[in-house]
């Protein structure tokens, strides 16, 4: 029996029967308070708020009988247990506590709402709270003042209209603007309206704030029109304490190329990104393994494509280069003509993404202590190792397409003219990679071959320059 009152009173109709309820008990008290007792009328509305009131007694009886934890159920109810202490003769000064039920009407409201709708619940919820609050402070105050300063025919305060009137001037204006009470409780009641306007004012510009600071950000999420529109871009999977670095150097290449961050953050970066150019970067917040949401950011018109070890959530590493690999083979299979860029923590998982088509695969470790061994070794050297991968300055490494001309000749011969006419290093060539499909890796690197080495057609010089070459 427990169990089937427990869902009877959980159920979806039986909260929207309750906000029915609760809302015509508004309107009964407001009617009640606003007739002459000697009206025919008054009798029957007064007794129609009794009947209503006695049915949420009813129900509070029976939510307590069905409560796990009664400790609990008093601190969640309070306020409805207050609202139905006039049923009592002894109590009934205390009618116009019964408006307090609007706050419940607006938690009602909310769960609906974030059982139908989590996005509307979260932009209306507080904002619905706020204008429930404030019809309460108007309501309680008016109804009060009308109370205990409408006695006299002649007081401002007599038509129970007016004394509502000068609750809203008085809250807005947060001053008795329509005349002030003369009695004791009407002078309580007056700076219970005052502070109250106060205090919702100052929740009233934090929500908005809030709202504006949200819309703001939302401004530099991309929207569905702008992934529609997207072509050439690159979409960065997850994120971690190299993606600002990334972007930064990416941007220093090409600021018109847009970047879409994927990731499953809490809050955009704006401190670590504080010098990108935003109006290119744009944060879509979503899980990068799964199919939709890569087609969503338009992955299939993407340029690049690169794979961080995420961390924006607590994983072992073995589970980030998980989501890395199945990312890898989803994104392979929904553009096989991306170029696929993945970080790895452990070597071992290499396997996985060669066999998936990924182009370049960096692993963390393997880098930096390769430059850390480098720079004991050398000294000095891991300077001119920075300048050249920073291209923020200084000389940094390009590749140049081989003119169709340049056919033929030596990689000496190559060196000279690129020192003679371009004053640039070539320190390798890629043997094939023009025109190559992805699948066929049987591309080789060269770094700095013999000087009898004749070039031929499709090769790609490796350079030091100060700025991309076009060499014709």
């Amino acid at each position: 029996m427990k169990a089937r009152i427990d869902r009877l009173l959980r159920h979806p109709r039986t909260e929207i029967v309750l906000i029915a309820l609760i809302l015509l008990s508004v309107g009964m008290l407001i009617a009640e308070i606003g007739l002459d007792r000697e009206d025919k009328l008054y009798t029957y509305v007064h007794l129609s708020g009794d009947v209503i009131t006695g049915l949420f007694a009813v129900e509070l009886l029976l939510r307590y009988w069905v409560a796990p934890r009664k400790g609990r159920y008093f601190r969640f109810y309070w306020v409805d247990i207050v609202s139905v202490l006039p049923l009592l003769r002894p109590l009934r000064f205390l009618r116009v506590v019964r408006l307090i039920r609007l706050h419940r009407v607006g938690i009602l409201i909310h769960r609906r709402l974030l059982a139908s709708s989590p996005a509307l619940a979260a932009g209306f919820g507080m904002q619905l709270m706020i204008l429930l609050t404030i019809g309460i402070i108007i309501l309680v105050g008016g109804m009060a003042m009308h109370h205990f300063e409408g006695g006299e025919p002649l007081s401002r305060f007599a038509n129970l209209g007016d004394a509502l009137w000068w609750s809203f001037f008085t809250l807005v204006s947060l001053q008795p603007t329509l005349g002030e009470p003369q009695t004791e409780m009407g002078r309580v009641v007056m700076a219970f309206v005052v502070m109250g306007g106060l205090t919702t004012v100052a929740v009233f510009t934090g929500v908005m704030s809030a709202v504006m600071m949200q819309r703001l950000k939302t401004g530099l999420e991309v929207s569905e029109m702008e992934l529609d529109e997207l072509r050439e871009h690159v979409v960065m999977c997850g994120w971690n304490r190299a993606a600002p670095l990334i972007i930064k150097e990416l941007q220093a290449c090409s600021r018109s190329q847009s970047i879409v961050v994927v990731a499953e953050l809490v809050e955009t970066p704006d401190a670590e990104l504080s010098s990108a150019d935003r109006t290119r970067v744009f944060f879509y917040k979503g899980d990068y393994t799964r199919m939709d949401v890569l087609e969503r950011v338009g992955i299939s018109h993407a340029s690049h494509a690169i794979l961080l070890a995420d961390k924006c959530k607590p994983r072992s590493d073995q589970d980030r280069d998980a989501r890395t690999v199945l990312a890898a083979l989803t994104i392979e299979k929904l553009s096989p003509n991306v170029f696929t860029c993945a970080q790895l923590l452990d070597r071992k998982n290499n396997v996985q993404l060669q066999s998936a088509g990924v182009e370049n695969v960096v692993v963390d470790d393997e880098v930096s202590g390769s430059l850390i061994a480098t720079s004991i070794r050398n000294r000095g050297l891991i300077g001119v190792i920075t300048e050249l991968l920073d291209v923020s300055f200084g000389n940094n490494l390009y590749k140049a397409a081989l003119p169709a001309s340049w056919t033929g000749l030596t990689f000496g011969e190559v060196t000279r003219r690129l020192k003679d006419e371009h004053d640039a290093l070539v320190v390798g060539l890629e043997r094939n990679a023009a025109g190559r499909r992805k699948e066929d890796r049987r591309c080789e690197t060269m770094v700095n071959p013999a000087k009898s080495l004749t070039l031929e057609a499709g090769d790609e010089l490796v350079i030091i320059a100060r700025k991309p070459l076009e060499l014709k």
